[in-house]
């Protein structure tokens, strides 16, 4: 063997030893020297995630490619409830009418944040505790846990003894978000819901961002954006689903309905050439789209729909899809971003 031959195995070696590392997959933790909070990065190859558990299991930052795809917070300190990165919404997504509701006889009543009305749910200020981690040959995860048990503020406001469990998984420009709702040490029905609030950053300009929304239906709301149970078919809108929509001049503030794990929601960012696919269990049903005139936007995987406690309690069992975990069951389900470039 000469040496031109020697030097071009060893540079080859090195090369796949490189892209084996650089690909590999990791977790890193920093503790903030302000807030004291730990920033969770989980890493594979490109795909950088950065979760704060303390600040209510929050994933502040995905960045694919050197690209942030969230709305950054001006300061960690400023993470905590619904603002930017992608707040988590349980058990009671979105808004709830006059901040209370009944279920099986029991009334429930919320502190009032919007209007009289209570809006995003319990744990998205909450400290969690971390319960896991766990790095593969392509993936890496870390699984956060709030507890609602006697003498926290979650079971004051939310008096059911159960867990809530979330695993954030990275790979290969991908990050899934698997929640579970663990009622074996309660003996109450526990009924809930689930959903993300991502602040997604534009790529680019909004004219020339697009989103496509797998829905059947949109959801009928009143002036203070609560649903009244009905449903308008596809064919009656003014704009189409399925098909892709442009973003320039909307003003979504919408819930849609009739969502399966067959079609991801795709928002195209034409202009920067890239896309997210959002993928979801059979759980997600809903779908909320907020356009405000900022530079971020909202595309919200829900497993039940806006109001979904008073909507079922009122007879509109399918409209809400609330689900109801009962005293010694688990239930789960997830919702994953792919970027694709």
């Amino acid at each position: 063997m000469n040496r031109i031959s020697i030097l071009f195995i060893h540079a080859f070696v090195v090369c796949l030893v490189v892209c084996h590392v650089a690909s590999a997959a990791d977790i890193r933790l920093k503790t903030d020297e302000t807030t004291r909070w730990k920033i969770y990065t989980i890493q594979q190859g490109d795909t950088v995630v950065k979760l704060v558990p303390d600040a209510g299991c929050n994933v502040m930052s995905l960045v694919v490619d050197g690209v942030e795809y969230f709305h950054q917070p001006e300061e960690l300190a400023k993470l905590p409830g619904v603002s930017c990165g992608n707040p988590i919404l349980y058990p009671t997504p979105n808004r709830v009418k006059k901040s209370k509701f009944t279920f099986r006889g029991r009334e429930f009543v919320l502190d009032e944040n919007e209007n009289r009305n209570f809006i995003h749910g319990l744990v998205n200020r909450s400290s969690w505790t971390v319960v896991g981690m766990s790095v593969g040959a392509n993936h890496a995860s870390v699984t956060c846990r709030v507890s609602f048990r006697e003498g926290t503020d979650e079971f004051a406001k939310f008096p059911l003894t159960h867990d809530f469990n979330m695993t954030v998984r990275v790979s290969d420009r991908a990050v899934r978000w698997t929640y579970e709702v663990d009622n074996s040490a309660g003996k109450d029905p526990i009924p809930f819901g689930v959903a993300f609030h991502p602040y997604f950053a534009y790529q680019g300009e909004r004219a020339d961002t697009y989103l496509t929304i797998p829905a059947t239906h949109m959801m009928e709301s009143t002036s203070q954006l609560l649903p009244t149970g009905t449903l308008i078919p596809a064919a009656d809108l003014p704009h189409a689903l399925k098909s892709p929509t442009p973003l320039k001049d909307s003003k979504f503030d919408t819930v849609f309905f009739g969502l399966t794990n067959n079609e991801p929601t795709v928002i195209d960012f034409r202009g920067a050439n890239r896309k997210v696919a959002l993928f979801a269990s059979d759980e997600f049903t809903h779908l909320v789209v907020w356009t405000p005139d900022r530079g971020y936007f909202g595309v919200e995987n829900q497993t039940c729909s806006t109001d979904a406690h008073n909507l079922a309690s009122n007879g509109f069992e399918k409209e809400a899809h609330l689900q109801v975990c009962e005293p010694g069951q688990k239930m789960s389900g997830w919702v994953e971003y792919k970027i694709e470039q």
